[in-house]
């Protein structure tokens, strides 16, 4: 996944921008003037943004993207339990193994001692 696996959601969500340029918005203003007047084509203007950030989001399109984010997680979350078991296998070994030579040390120990 990398350091950054959001990145495909941002790049996923750019794409689907509906934000307009400047020069789009101008051009669109000056059409619709004449035929709704100022105030109508500044109220209907106001309704497509003119930066990504502007943009609403619909309840639909959150729920799709919360979908998908848990399913991403529910992935990570599978992947970092399989790490744990390897690190928890891992350090048992090392621990039994610790343990067996500090016993035959002991024992070791404890016959000289007799």
């Amino acid at each position: 996944m990398g350091c950054f696996p959001f990145l495909p959601l941002l790049e996923r969500r750019k794409s689907a921008t509906m934000a307009l340029d400047a020069r789009h918005r101008v051009s669109i203003y000056q059409k619709l003037v004449p035929i709704l007047g100022d105030d109508d084509t500044n109220a209907l203007m106001t309704q497509y943004p003119s930066i990504e950030a502007d943009e609403l989001v619909t309840k639909q399109f959150l729920r799709a993207e919360l979908a998908e984010l848990r399913g991403e997680l529910a992935g990570m979350r599978g992947e970092l339990r399989a790490e744990l078991g390897v690190l928890e296998t891992r350090l048992t070994l090392r621990l039994g193994a610790a343990l067996a030579a500090q016993t035959t040390l002991l024992l070791g120990a404890m016959s000289l001692l007799r």
